[in-house]
Parts: structure tokens; C-alpha cells; sequence
């Protein structure tokens, strides 16, 4: 391990860490890390926009494994804000999103929640965290973190991106007992540090009480056995989509009449399977509780696949893509 100006000045001298200020951007991106192989085709295929879209995006530069395109800006053209403790906070490069995870430059998330210590090593490559005896190492391109020496996987990899070192801030929040939040559509990311009471919004308030117990009873058990497996953000992106079938013309106008709708055949395979009755999770019932109160990360999605096990061409073939959540697809 070596002393902070030791660090600051070869991560200066690398740009790996820190780079010139850059201008930012019109609006947050969607990313795709290059994987050998790839192209700008089969890159806007793999996540259902046009060639011309990621082309005019890109250029025609040659692509190199491990690096970063843009796919499409976020929806709506917004820019990601940051909030800490509902104080706005802002870097000087915009964060992006890959594979439905937030990235922020290392030096914004560690200043912003206090990181006692960073540190690089040059023999790995990795950037390391230090705070309140929690250590946390972060490999330059790696799909994986380690907190105290525990490998953990991550949805997409650690950056370079605009002269920045950019990492999950999901990740290096939580690890370090800092709360996180999503809010879809201001595209917002809300942290909250322990003993913080986040502000509770008129709209939440109004929202948490416009639901039935039958709605909890029947959402919940949809979400556990359709997204048991999954995690926290992606069963509660599979609750949400029930609630825009309901508030939808196209679908029934209640909960348990979308998830037993049979209009166009078996909506959801737990229905016919038997698989829906299951008592579910905690995490299954807070991520439905969270959905009916208003807490949407999935937009105005309407449907959902996992790609490996799906049948479904309809889908693929007539809706918007929107957005991945591990192993399920989501789409407009």
C-alpha cells in the first residue's frame, strides 16, 4: 500500500483515476462494454436499437474489446442526477448506466460519502476504498469487486470512460452502509447515509394508501415466483410491470385480472403452473410493497423475458426493448 500523494500523482500522471475535465454530454448513455467479437451491428442488436442509431452514436472508429460505446441516451434525454441525503450533488462527467447499473467516476462517489482512504495498485490494477475498516478493491475492467477480500460479481464492468476510473454506485455505496435509492422517472439516484430520514414526498404519501391487501397478496407472490432468483431491483422492476398492465387500456384494470389474464393465452407461466400460490419472499413483499406505493425503476414497461429460456418471439420481435436486469429482459 502507498500514501495518498504517491497515488494522486500516478493516477494524474495515467489518467486512470483523473483525467482534464471533458465537457459533458447532452444526456446520460446507455453503455456496452466491447467483448471480442463485437461490432456496431451485432452490439445494436444485442440491445434492440438501430445500426444507425449506434453508428451515429459512435463513428466508425474501430472497436476495441473492453472499451465503452453508447447505445441510446437514457429515456427522455435526461441527464442522471445524484442526490445525497436529498441534496443535489453533481460530478464534472456524466454517469451512464450498463446493463441497468448506475456507473460514477470513483473520485465523485468517494468524496461524496466520505471515503477515508484511496488507494491504486499498480500490480493489479485496481483501485482500493477504504472506510471505517471496510476495504473494497476494484479491478480496472473486471466484471467482479472485492469487499475484505470476498469476490463479488458484478453486472457489468469497472471503466475507463472520459478520463475517468467509473464504478457501480450501487456497489461502492451499499458496501459502505450508504442507502440507495432509484427513482425512474426524474432518473435520479437518491443516497442516504445511516440515520438520515429521506423526505417523504406528497405523492408517495398519497400512493401508499391507493392499494388493497389482495393487490399486496396477489403481486407479491407473482414477483416471488416469477423473479425468485433475481435481485432486489429486478423483482421489483417485475412488480412494476404488473402495475403498467393495470393502468394500461390494452389490460384488466386490477392486479390479480392481469397476472390471471388469459386474452391472449397464459400471461404468466406461475399461473399455470401452480407455482403462483407459493408463500413468498420478504424481499418478494417489500418489492411489491414498494411497486403499489410508487416506487417505479422500469418505466412504462409492460413485459418481460428471461432471453435464455424464452420462447416468446412476439415480444422480441414487436416491442421496444427498455432496459436488462439480470436475467430478464424488459420491454416497452
Amino acid at each position: 500500500m502507498i500514501n495518498m500523494k504517491r497515488v494522486m500523482a500516478a493516477i494524474l500522471s495515467l489518467s486512470v483515476l483523473m483525467g482534464a475535465p471533458s465537457s459533458a454530454f447532452a444526456s446520460s448513455y446507455i453503455m456496452h462494454t466491447v467483448k471480442s467479437g463485437d461490432n456496431l451491428y451485432s452490439i445494436s442488436q444485442e440491445h434492440n436499437v438501430s445500426y444507425a442509431q449506434v453508428a451515429n452514436l459512435n463513428g466508425k472508429d474501430e472497436l476495441y474489446a473492453g472499451n465503452l460505446v453508447k447505445v441510446r441516451p437514457i429515456s427522455g434525454n435526461k441527464d442522471i442526477r445524484i442526490y445525497l441525503n436529498d441534496q443535489v450533488i453533481t460530478a464534472d462527467t456524466l454517469p451512464y448506466i450498463e446493463n441497468g447499473r448506475t456507473f460514477v467516476p470513483i473520485r465523485f462517489i468517494a468524496e461524496a460519502i466520505g471515503i477515508e482512504q484511496i488507494n491504486w495498485n499498480d500490480h493489479n490494477e485496481e483501485a482500493i476504498l477504504m472506510k471505517n475498516g471496510v476495504t473494497i478493491s476494484l479491478p480496472i475492467r473486471q466484471s467482479y469487486a472485492m469487499i475484505d477480500h470476498k469476490t463479488i460479481t458484478l453486472d457489468a464492468p469497472i471503466n475507463i470512460y472520459n478520463g475517468r476510473t467509473f464504478v457501480p454506485l450501487r456497489f461502492v455505496a451499499e458496501a459502505f452502509n450508504v442507502d440507495v435509492e432509484w427513482q425512474e422517472s426524474t432518473a435520479s439516484v437518491k443516497l442516504y447515509t445511516k440515520g438520515y430520514k429521506p423526505v417523504k414526498t406528497e405523492t408517495v404519501m398519497k400512493a401508499s394508501i391507493s392499494y388493497s391487501q389482495e393487490d399486496l397478496y396477489w403481486l407479491s407472490r407473482l414477483v416471488h415466483a416469477e423473479a425468485e432468483a433475481e435481485p432486489f431491483e429486478g423483482k421489483l422492476a417485475v412488480a412494476n410491470c404488473i402495475i403498467n398492465r393495470k393502468k394500461s387500456k390494452d389490460f384488466p384494470n386490477t392486479i390479480k385480472e392481469v397476472i390471471f389474464d388469459r386474452n391472449w393465452g397464459v400471461q404468466y407461466t406461475p399461473t399455470a403452473n401452480g407455482t403462483i400460490y407459493n408463500t413468498p419472499s420478504e424481499e418478494s413483499v417489500k418489492a411489491a410493497r414498494m411497486a403499489l406505493e410508487g416506487n417505479n425503476n422500469i418505466g412504462e414497461s409492460l413485459y418481460f423475458l428471461n432471453p435464455k429460456k424464452s420462447t416468446n418471439n412476439w415480444i422480441v420481435k414487436n416491442r421496444t426493448f427498455y432496459r436488462r436486469i439480470q436475467n430478464h429482459d424488459f420491454y416497452l
